[in-house]
C-alpha cells in the first residue's frame, strides 16, 4: 500500500494543511478526511475524479470542510473536463453523515446537480467490505468520531481521526503495520478531546503496532522533542507526519 499525507497539521498550523491521507492498493484508492487545504495538495498528487471512496472520521472543519470543495470539483471536471463518464461517490463516516451532507448541499446549493450519484454509509462499531480493501471501524473518545482499520495487500493500517486516550484506538490498532495517530498537544497541555506526544507513544507500545506516524499537530507541541519522548516509550519504527509525505509498506 502507499500512504500520502495531505495535510498533518490544524487550522492553526502556519505551514502544514488540514488533515487529509490518499491511501492506494493497486489502482484503488481511498481519500480519508479532507480538511482545508488537503484538497489543494490532493490535486498535486492525483487526479480526484479519480476517486470514488471518501472516509470521515469526524465532521469537524479541519477534517471536513474541503468535501464541499472535492464535490464541486467533480461536477465540474465530468461537465467541462476530458473526462466524461462520472462513477458512484461513496462517502463514509460517522453517524450524523446523511445529515451533514444534507446541510452541504443546502449551503451550497449547485452541489445538488453533480452528474453522479452520492451515497452515504453511517458508521459505529462496524465492519465494511470496499472494492481492494477491508475496513472495520470504532467509537473512539472524541466528538462523532470513528477510527479506521483499513487492510488490504495482507497489510493494516489505522487512522485515528482525533481522539482522546482510550481503550478502543488501542484494540483497533492491535499489531497494525502502520499507526496513523494524532499527536495535538505537549504533555504539559493534557486534555479530554486530544492526545499529547506521552499518551500516542503509549498507545502505539500497548497496540505493538509495527509503525508509528504522529500528525495533526497544534503550534504548542511543534517544539517539543516528540522523537524524545516517545523512544523512551515506544521502540518501533516512528515518522514525524509532514505534508505530501509518502510511505509504502
Amino acid at each position: 500500500m502507499k500512504l500520502t499525507i495531505l495535510g498533518s497539521g490544524t487550522v492553526l498550523s502556519k505551514e502544514r494543511a488540514c488533515s487529509g491521507f490518499l491511501l492506494e492498493s493497486g489502482r484503488k484508492k481511498l481519500l480519508i478526511d479532507i480538511g482545508e487545504g488537503a484538497f489543494t495538495n490532493l490535486k498535486r498528487v492525483a487526479e480526484p475524479a479519480d476517486i470514488n471512496t471518501i472516509l470521515l472520521t469526524h465532521f469537524h472543519s479541519d477534517h471536513a470542510s474541503a468535501l464541499s470543495t472535492f464535490l464541486l470539483y467533480r461536477r465540474l471536471v465530468f461537465k467541462y473536463g476530458p473526462i466524461k463518464s462520472a462513477s458512484q461517490l461513496n462517502i463514509i463516516g460517522p453517524k450524523g453523515l446523511a445529515a451533514f451532507c444534507e446541510a452541504l448541499d443546502n449551503a451550497f446549493p449547485t452541489l445538488k446537480e453533480v452528474p453522479f450519484k452520492v451515497v452515504t454509509k453511517e458508521l459505529e462499531n462496524s465492519f465494511l467490505m470496499m472494492p481492494g480493501f477491508r475496513i472495520k471501524s470504532r467509537v473512539v473518545k472524541h466528538e462523532s468520531t470513528i477510527a479506521y482499520r483499513i487492510e488490504a495487500e495482507g497489510k493494516s493500517i489505522v487512522f485515528s481521526g482525533d481522539t482522546a486516550y482510550c481503550e478502543d484506538i488501542i484494540s483497533l490498532a492491535n499489531k497494525a503495520d502502520l499507526l496513523v495517530l494524532e499527536c495535538s498537544l505537549p504533555d504539559s497541555l493534557p486534555s479530554s478531546n486530544h492526545l499529547t506526544v506521552s499518551q500516542a507513544a503509549s498507545i502505539a507500545k500497548q497496540a505493538n503496532v509495527k509503525s508509528l506516524l504522529l500528525n495533526h499537530f497544534y503550534p504548542q507541541v511543534e517544539n517539543e522533542p516528540i522523537e524524545k519522548i516517545v523512544r523512551n516509550i515506544y521502540s518501533g519504527s516512528l515518522r514525524i507526519a509532514s505534508d505530501l509525505m509518502v510511505i509504502e509498506f
